[in-house]
């Protein structure tokens, strides 16, 4: 689905900018006629990645904050405008205030908050726009920013435990990085210099060592440099979405983390997936914007085909029923919602059981990569120790037999 923009007029008002999302350029027009707007001039395509006067602030700018702070004056039964000059003037960052300024000051050019969205690219999440349009044709604008809110704030609870939960086996791994480096690069340099100043030959063991700790010294720079060539040259056989494709794939596979990251893809899916149709939007247009949220291209590309499914007749529940990535509860479940009229509240039983079981795996996941980093660690060490173990005991012997 893409962005069309247009200049538009309405009946007794000047014309404006009208931002409308549509498959093609003949639906664009026909919204545009039901919304009772007359277009002037067509002036092309939105790049949805962005390119506005904030593009080089994204980071500075808090969407999750921003959110947080209009549900609750939006609630209180404030007017937009007015609730966003709240937000501004409450705001110390001069990005975060100059963005929440730059909506207020389109709300007074006529233009409407969706479109505003719209225009930041991907500075919001891909579903905010839409159910912000969604809550402006139906009057329930306070309703769907609160839902933001809190789907926002349960999307970020699960980002900032899997950074927490990683923060450990980081730091296990650094050290562990740390220790190997020095003994490559200083221990083991100085007892092989023990033995050249005796004029003796190096064991073979401790010459495999100091093999290795002068490559740690000089050529260290070769392993990136080679990671680097690698990934251009791979780039340039197989063209970036080739590649792509082929390296989610093998992460797929991967034992344990290629379940974790289905999982994660299938949380954000099926979050949207609720939080769409509990607010009404037409279901087509729910799963292909829930289609977009999904990074992953294999993933991907297994729910290209889910409108078409809707268009013939299918049911939601029908349309996932052999789709290989979402879990095994979720079509029996989702058939329920569908006989009692509960989808929505199904679909955000079905999201908060898998990010339970996802927070399980990810700790499963961790919990085998700390031992195993522990173990080569210790591996590396007991090679070092022996070798030097084997050297003292020649040394040992020479003297003896001196």
């Amino acid at each position: 689905m893409s962005v069309y923009r247009y200049i538009a007029v309405a009946p007794g008002a000047a014309p404006g900018e009208v931002l409308i999302e549509a498959d093609n350029e003949k639906e664009a027009l026909n919204k545009l006629r039901s919304r009772q707007l007359r277009p002037i001039r067509y002036c092309g395509e939105v790049d949805e990645e962005g390119g506005n006067a904030f593009s080089l602030h994204r980071k500075k700018i808090n969407t999750f904050e921003f959110t947080r702070q209009l549900s609750p004056l939006l609630d209180s039964f404030i007017p937009l405008e007015r609730a966003l000059g709240i937000i501004a003037d409450s705001t110390s960052e001069k990005d975060q205030r100059d963005f929440v300024n730059s909506l207020r000051q389109g709300l007074h050019e006529g233009k409407k908050f969706s479109e505003l969205v719209r225009q930041h690219g991907k500075l919001f999440p891909g579903y905010y726009a839409n159910l912000i349009e969604s809550g402006e044709e139906t009057g329930c604008l306070p309703d769907v920013v609160r839902e933001l809110h809190k789907f926002m704030g349960e999307s970020k609870e699960l980002k900032d435990f899997v950074v927490s939960s990683s923060i450990y086996p980081l730091a296990i791994l650094t050290i562990t990085l740390i220790v190997t480096v020095l003994l490559f690069t200083v221990f083991v340099p100085r007892f092989s210099k023990i033995f050249l100043d005796m004029g003796r030959d190096l064991p073979p063991t401790m010459q495999m060592l100091t093999g290795v700790s002068t490559f740690f010294a000089w050529a260290w720079w070769l392993i990136p440099l080679a990671l680097v060539l690698l990934f251009f040259g791979l780039r340039a056989m197989l063209g970036e979405n080739e590649l792509r494709w082929r390296w989610s794939k093998f992460v797929l596979k991967l034992p344990l983390l290629g379940r974790v990251m289905v999982d994660l893809e299938m949380c954000k899916y099926i979050r949207t997936l609720a939080i769409l149709i509990s607010n009404h939007v037409e279901i087509i247009r729910t799963v292909r914007i829930s289609g977009r949220i999904i990074s992953n291209p294999v993933i991907a590309r297994a729910f290209d085909g889910i409108d078409r499914k809707l268009k013939s007749g299918d049911k939601l529940s029908g349309a996932f029923r052999d789709n290989p990535f979402l879990p095994s509860s979720l079509t029996p479940m989702l058939r329920v919602g569908e006989e009692s009229g509960t989808v929505g509240e199904m679909l955000v039983k079905i999201a908060e059981n898998l990010e339970n079981d996802t927070k399980l795996k990810i700790k499963r996941l961790l919990s085998l990569f700390e031992p195993a980093v522990i173990v080569f660690l210790a591996g590396v060490v007991l090679v070092v120790v022996v070798s030097i173990f084997i050297a003292m005991m020649e040394i040992n012997s020479i003297s003896q037999g001196g």
